[in-house]
């Protein structure tokens, strides 16, 4: 497949608008390359004059010792509206809480009010919890205050919404509140975005994050037929290629040229050609590279080890791996942050056929490793292994971050409440966690223990096996990985928390594909060029 096949393709000049969402199209940063000023216009316009004149307002309320009080700007507004709002707050009652909200009507300038509980004021890091409180608990309230305006229709004005203390929290839930999945539905003009009651270059950055992530929603939640391996290399080229970022989609023929056998071994059971993606994101001129490496199956049937149809409804997003990393470098972009970051992708699909892979194969990998397939439906462990050691041989990285929808068992272990984490080096991990605490998207440290290695390596007549002899396939998953990493290294299995999103907090949309842990891996890639940047001064 040549790459003028992806440049020109009818969908670079067709798709820019729609799928991103309400919010990118009322953002500076983001636009699609082939947006016009006549898509800009339409979308401003919105509806009649009368929906675009109608605002409405998200505010918060704060709770000290049982006691309701408003935030500095929600304050404003009342004191604008003869305290209408501080009249309201007088008769909440104590269940009251964060990710609650009620509406109020007819407040001064605004059509309505939503009052949204941001909890306690002063809120700060919860070491047990893993995050930062007040950022989260702002988060659920914008998110509770955008859900609450929008059964009684204020969901299509203009909203204005709450900073409190923590604009960039703020501006992430709007952002991801206000964006749904309607590609194929026939639906009227968009209405106006939501906006930030005070602007700051805090609330333009969170903007930015989320609609990252709103990328990765839409890529995850696309139906396998319609975001094929080449659909997906074309929306990296449309998306990443106008923010500076090169992107090269290489063929069936040149991943044949380059011998990666167990890649291909995956691919090879679909009609859908296989690509190899990179991405190549530098902000600065010299400096170390990080590399990242995911999974980017698009649609996982299982191959001969089939998933029972209840599994495969969500395997579409089996690519959210690949997803997530996209969206983190086209975050880093937009936000011109100090890194350099390269990006490697296998994207294929598992499919059943005459030529698939069967239980019992011997493939060799990249680095001359014989692995023995033992389960077909754990393949993205057999992309990854020669995307690792390609990657590691270009571009020379000091750090390798990978992302993955790995093993179910992550998701047994942690629901959707998180996402498994390995790694080989502690600051790597504190520099994970760190950025789990300011986005809210927690990680887990796993163990990384030879102990699970015995368990892929203890067949004599083979290197490596793809299953093990184990329970713990998470631990396994990553022990496989690191028999291909030479380097500090940093391994997030996100199966729990990448794919559907079952009971999310009240800024994602239930039963559509999450995005996450995007913004996490945006502040983990920033949080690792900044320790070694210490670490060279030092």
């Amino acid at each position: 497949m040549g790459l003028s096949k992806l440049l020109f393709s009818s969908r670079y000049c067709q798709n820019g608008v729609w799928y991103m969402g309400r919010r990118l199209l009322a953002s500076e940063a983001g636009h699609s390359p082939c947006e016009s000023s006549g898509h800009k216009e339409s979308a401003k316009s919105g509806g009649s004059a009368g929906a675009v004149n109608s605002k409405a307002a998200v505010c918060g309320v704060y709770t000290t010792e049982g006691q309701f009080e408003l935030t500095g700007w929600a304050k404003n507004v009342d004191a604008a509206a003869g305290n209408k709002l501080t009249q309201h707050l007088n008769v909440l009652g104590p269940e009251f809480k964060v990710g609650q909200a009620v509406v109020v009507t007819d407040v001064g300038e605004y059509e309505a009010v939503a009052l949204a509980s941001f909890g306690p004021e002063h809120a700060g890091e919860d070491e047990l919890e893993g995050f930062h409180v007040g950022k989260e608990n702002t988060r659920w309230g914008i998110g509770a205050g955008h859900k609450v305006l929008n059964p009684y229709g204020f969901g299509k004005r203009q909203i204005w919404y709450d900073v409190g203390h923590h604009a960039d929290a703020t501006a992430e839930s709007f952002t991801l509140a206000e964006w749904k999945f309607e590609k194929y539905r026939h639906h009227p003009p968009l209405p106006p975005a939501g906006q930030p009651a005070i602007e700051s270059d805090a609330a333009t950055d969170g903007q930015i994050r989320a609609h990252a992530q709103n990328w990765a929603r839409y890529l995850s939640d696309m139906p396998a037929n319609k975001m094929t391996p080449t659909d997906v290399a074309q929306e990296a080229i449309d998306i990443l290629c106008p923010l500076g970022v090169k992107v090269t989609a290489h063929d069936k023929s040149w991943i044949e040229a380059n011998n990666m056998q167990a890649f291909l071994t995956v691919a090879r059971g679909s009609c859908e050609p296989p690509i190899f993606l990179e991405c190549e994101y530098k902000g600065l001129d010299s400096g170390n590279v990080i590399l990242m490496a995911a999974k980017g199956v698009t649609f996982d049937s299982g191959g001969l080890c089939l998933k029972k149809p209840s599994d495969m409804i969500e395997n579409r997003g089996s690519m959210a791996g690949a997803a997530c990393a996209l969206g983190a470098i086209r975050a880093l972009a937009e936000l011109k942050a100090k890194v350099n970051v390269t990006l490697v992708v296998p994207l294929c699909e598992n499919m059943i056929s005459g030529q698939c892979m069967k239980v019992g194969d011997i493939v060799p990998a990249l680095n001359g490793i014989n692995i023995q397939i033992e389960d077909t439906d754990m393949e993205g462990r057999l992309m990854l292994a020669d995307a690792l050691v390609y990657g590691q041989a270009k571009y020379r990285p000091y750090t390798v971050v990978d992302v993955a929808t790995l093993t179910h068992g992550i998701k047994m272990a942690t629901g959707g409440g998180c996402y498994g984490c390995f790694s080989n080096t502690e600051w790597l991990w504190e520099c994970a966690r760190r950025a789990g605490a300011v986005s809210g998207d927690r990680p887990w440290r796993f163990p990384l223990w030879d102990y699970y290695k015995r368990q892929i390596v203890d067949d004599p007549s083979v290197d490596l096996r793809n299953r093990g002899s184990g329970k713990a396939t998470p631990c396994i998953g990553a022990a496989f990985l690191q028999q291909f990493v030479c380097t500090d290294w940093l391994h997030f299995d996100i199966t729990g928390v990448g794919k559907l999103a079952h009971d999310p907090p009240p800024y994602l949309c239930s039963k559509r594909m999450s995005g996450r842990p995007t913004r996490a891996l945006t502040h983990t890639l920033v949080n690792i060029a900044m320790h070694d940047e210490c670490r060279t001064k030092s």
